[in-house]
């Protein structure tokens, strides 16, 4: 057996180290970023948080405020052109959760937009500790192919540099928003308490456990769910291995004061700040709408499971579902067949590829299916089942699904990438298929391949997505307007890193909201109005007591031209 020359063995163990792991992918992130301008985002949550980090670096306060310049006419803010924003006491708020903030704060005074960016590439980092931690509970650590046997090789290696270069993690790692912090919290949970279930059913790790989780809920909701079925299958694990009763149910009050230890401080934190609750409206929000349309929520879910943005509907996700298999029939045709086919293994593979390059053949864009954003997570899900330890992560990522897609926020399926509501169900689900694949290396850098392709494609869509809102939003502030009206309710806070709360800027999504925000225009003294919509939307000639006097056309997203029509006031 011929071995590794020694240069190549010290190239690993260095590799190896966990610290230079880390700093070496942060890097990587970091060499990424700069192919995106700053201005622009993934999506209009991002922007809403760059528009409070320069509104108060404007108002040179800590308050997350945005203002708002016709809160004297408008005092419900029913036209405040960053959508979403709402009254809290004396403050206009358009962020969806404090510590994300509060944490790029200093980052945004150290190198501005692009400064913030940092604290979700840590985030990714993160992930990709957390996914090599669980791959080494899964009984991918001591695998002897890896550098340092047991102490970190094989899989838990794989793992880490797969889930941090070839899943939707890098996309997310790209964007000020707090799907990887969030996404690291609850994988680190994961792993602490499959070690309860499994290992050692200690109450202080089941604290420890339900606090990531906590913590992943005051960024994001999702985490609520992920969390109360991992306690349950925990406990009932427990209890099929016979423990007492008094024990297990120790360990589930441990989880659940573990998860509310850190809500309890972000509403204190929360009061401080604003003097009123944020996320926890927010959550009860999101319970409230929970189940309507439910025949639009079955819609989403095949959309955040199989969705392939490109194809006219329900081929986009026929498309998806064709993806999936030629992947599934690929990966076993290279793995587990007694007499691997080679030529059938890399041939279906192959046509996974040549469906994604017919998808992007006319230009980049979302790819919102979870399994068709991360073919690792389609391993996972039809061969993870072949590894008994690996059923614990299998079961906490497909029961959740259905209850996530039954309270997720509609309407936002199809812009988004791998689906970023059940991010840890995919993440959790290509770590299964990493360890899954250990022990078959043809099979798992072919997997990693097609991976690595996809995720690319995420990256420079972010890339191209990022200059067009950020030209388009310059180009839109250079017209020197007295007055925009948005009549795309996400418009402005898409291209929230322009926005300032002196600019006459108002968002009105109806004829009534519009002919309200022309009044306002008016009132506030104002001679010219631009209002900017899709470019088949249907205006007036007359606005109130403006005359409209000429279109001109704009690109803000790409690939949807907008209008501006300028009205002047008689």
């Amino acid at each position: 057996m011929l071995e590794a020359p020694p240069a190549a063995s010290a190239a690993r163990r260095v590799l190896h180290k966990p610290l230079v792991a880390c700093v070496l992918l942060f890097l990587v992130y970091l060499a990424l970023s700069f192919a995106n301008d700053p201005r622009g985002t993934l999506g209009t949550d991002s922007g809403g948080k760059l528009a409070t980090l320069h509104a108060m670096d404007r108002s040179g306060q800590l308050a997350p405020e945005v203002g708002y310049w016709a809160a004297r006419l408008d005092p419900h803010g029913d036209l405040h052109p960053l959508f979403y924003t709402s009254r809290v006491g004396d403050r206009w708020v358009n962020v969806t959760t404090l510590p994300m903030v509060y944490a790029g704060w200093p980052l945004y005074q150290l190198a501005g937009d692009r400064g913030v960016v940092a604290l979700p590439m840590l985030g990714a980092v993160l992930c990709a500790l957390a996914a090599r931690r669980l791959a080494r509970l899964l009984g991918g650590g001591a695998d002897r192919g890896g550098a340092g046997g047991g102490a970190g090789g094989g899989a838990g290696w794989s793992a880490f540099w797969a889930v941090g270069l070839a899943t939707p993690v890098a996309v997310y790692a790209l964007d000020f928003w707090e799907h990887t912090p969030g996404l690291a919290c609850m994988l680190f949970g994961v792993g602490v308490l499959y070690e309860v279930a499994v290992v050692r059913p200690r109450a202080r790790a089941a604290f420890v456990g339900g606090a990531l989780f906590g913590l992943a809920a005051t960024m994001r909701t999702e985490a609520l769910v992920y969390v109360a079925i991992a306690t349950a299958a925990v406990l009932a694990l427990r209890l099929l291995r016979r423990d007492r009763v008094l024990q297990v149910l120790g360990l589930g009050v441990a989880t659940i004061s573990g998860v509310v230890a850190p809500l309890v401080a972000n509403q204190l934190f929360e009061r401080l700040v604003l003097g009123s609750s944020l996320r926890s409206g927010r959550a009860a929000g999101t319970a409230g709408a929970a189940g309507s349309g439910l025949t639009g929520r079955v819609g989403e879910a095949f959309i955040t499971t199989f969705g392939v943005n490109g194809f006219p509907p329900p081929r986009d996700v026929v498309a998806g579902v064709v993806v999936v298999a030629l992947v599934g029939l690929g990966v076993g045709a290279l793995a587990f067949r007694r007499a691997p086919n080679m030529l059938a293994g890399v041939g279906a593979l192959s046509s996974a590829g040549v469906v994604l390059v017919a998808r992007f053949a006319d230009g980049l864009g979302f790819l919102p299916g979870m399994l068709v954003a991360s073919p690792l997570a389609v391993v996972g899900v039809v061969y993870g089942w072949r590894d008994r330890r690996s059923i614990g992560p299998l079961v906490v990522a497909g029961t959740a699904l259905p209850v996530v897609w039954f309270f997720q926020y509609q309407g936002g399926a199809r812009p988004q990438w791998g689906g970023r509501y059940v991010l840890l169900s995919g993440v959790l689900l290509a770590v299964v298929g990493v360890v899954v694949l250990r022990h078959r290396r043809v099979a798992l850098v072919a997997a990693l391949a097609l991976s690595l392709v996809v995720t690319a494609l995420g990256v420079g869509w972010l890339s191209e997505r990022s200059h067009a809102v950020a030209d388009g939003m310059s180009a839109l502030v250079a017209r020197h307007d007295q007055a925009v009206v948005s009549t795309d309710a996400h418009l402005l806070r898409e291209g929230g890193a322009f926005y300032t709360p002196d600019r006459h800027w108002l968002t009105a999504t109806t004829h009534r909201d519009l002919r309200r925000a022309a009044d306002i225009v008016a009132r506030a003294g104002d001679r010219e109005l631009a209002v900017v919509g899709p470019a088949d939307e249907k205006l007036p000639r007359r606005l109130g007591g403006f005359t409209r006097r000429g279109t001109r056309t704009l690109e803000v997203l790409p690939g949807n031209p907008l209008s501006v029509v300028t009205y002047l006031r008689e």
